[in-house]
């Protein structure tokens, strides 16, 4: 389990399209120190005192998300279409989200879901294959993943779908979608004519598939893509080891001329080196890389090329997955050899939580993995409930301003 690392921290992607694409939503906990400190083992506030700490980070949040005015939030569980793993990947601001299941036979079938209709297998639907996962929904309620051909190779292709216009294959090869907008950009990792080499790719209804090139490297994967068109992600450079994730890049679409750009070439908080991107909107880059010389989830202003340290639970290697318009971040914090904890941070919130402290632990909720958030304070991941994994939604309020 320990190649989990490199596919989701770096390439997300191993030296094939197959059925190991799924342990790019597994985490980061594959990686860590199995000595590590629990994150989840500190000492657990009563209810009573939480809506006391509740109450004063409320009366002082300006913007962004905010504590619950109870102990706790509400939760909703996403079951599973078999008996299987649940993987939430995103949700947008009309609350419908995405993600992939495992089914009776052990193959994966994508699927969204709404608080009104529930789960809906996109998976049984034409030109989604024996095996498909959904990765990104766009605001307009378009879906990215990929999915097989049902021909028993294993290889996967980038879709995009929409209910209007059905499933729309983008590479005529193997590559997986990660990101994309309601432009009908799509973003991604495109596989070379060799197994063990990869670049990053735009992909647009106007201009077709286009390959984004890599740092001086030979890999390069395309992780998110922001409603105006730029792309994060991560790229080796020149004469990096073969397992090496590079540095994060950053590629702006809207150029005459666009290009690979080395984020930390933007980077003006010393002590960083940014390994991944793996969100973007037009105020923040978020991602993960090394602080110090320790691995964290990280928080760059796109305005000022200040980098924000997002902190971590008991020492434990963390990762900033995805960022609302405010800078409210989610993600998780490795917990041991091969699981996390999911966690939000922000200004509201006083800084990093596991987001289990805003669950009634009665309730038997273990939150593992924060995948996705909305403008709304709706955030969407991976768990387990009474001991069955099942994806969540958890929805924190919004600052009302002083």
């Amino acid at each position: 389990m320990r190649f989990i690392w490199q596919s989701v921290l770096g390439l997300r992607f191993q030296t094939a399209l197959s059925m190991t694409l799924v342990a790019t939503s597994l985490g980061c906990g594959a990686c860590t120190d199995e000595h590590a400190h629990d994150p989840a083992a500190a000492p657990q506030m009563t209810a009573a005192a939480r809506i006391v700490a509740n109450a004063e980070l409320r009366a002082h949040c300006t913007a962004g998300l905010s504590p619950p005015a109870e102990a706790y939030a509400a939760i909703t569980e996403i079951p599973p279409l078999g008996n299987g793993l649940v993987f939430m990947q995103d949700i947008n601001d009309d609350g419908v989200a995405v993600g992939s299941a495992q089914m009776a036979g052990g193959g994966y079938h994508a699927f969204r879901h709404t608080d009104l209709g529930g789960v809906q297998d996109l998976g049984a639907l034409p030109g989604f294959g024996a095996q498909s996962f959904a990765t990104a929904i766009a605001p307009d309620g378009a879906i990215g993943g990929h999915a097989d051909h049902g021909d028993g190779t294993g290889t996967l292709f980038g879709y995009r779908y929409t209910p209007a216009g059905g499933h729309t294959e983008l590479c005529p090869g193997g590559c997986s979608v990660w990101d994309l907008n309601g432009s009908g950009q799509v973003v991604g990792l495109l596989l070379g004519r060799e197994a063990t080499t990869w670049q990053a790719f735009l992909w647009s209804p106007a201009s077709g598939l286009h390959p984004l090139g890599t740092l001086g490297g030979t890999r390069s994967s395309a992780s998110g893509i922001s409603e105006s068109g730029l792309v994060v992600g991560n790229a080796q450079l020149s004469g990096s080891a073969l397992d090496d994730v590079g540095h994060a890049f950053l590629y702006d679409s809207r150029e005459a001329h666009p290009a690979l750009q080395d984020l930390n070439s933007r980077a003006k908080t010393p002590g960083w080196v940014l390994r991944g991107a793996n969100d973007v909107n037009d105020r923040f880059v978020v991602g993960y890389g090394l602080h110090d010389g320790q691995s964290h989830g990280f928080r760059m202003s796109l305005a000022t090329g200040q980098v924000d340290d997002l902190g971590t639970l008991g020492g434990a290697p963390s990762v900033g997955w995805a960022v609302d318009p405010t800078g409210d971040v989610v993600g998780w914090v490795a917990k041991d050899a091969h699981t996390n904890v999911a966690v939000v941070h922000g200004g509201g919130l006083g800084g990093l939580h596991a987001l289990n402290d805003y669950v009634d632990p009665s309730q038997g909720w273990e939150l593992q993995q924060a995948n996705g958030i909305n403008s709304h304070g709706a955030i969407v991941g991976m768990a387990t409930h009474q001991g069955v994994p099942v994806g969540f939604k958890l929805t924190l309020p919004l600052c009302r301003g002083p």
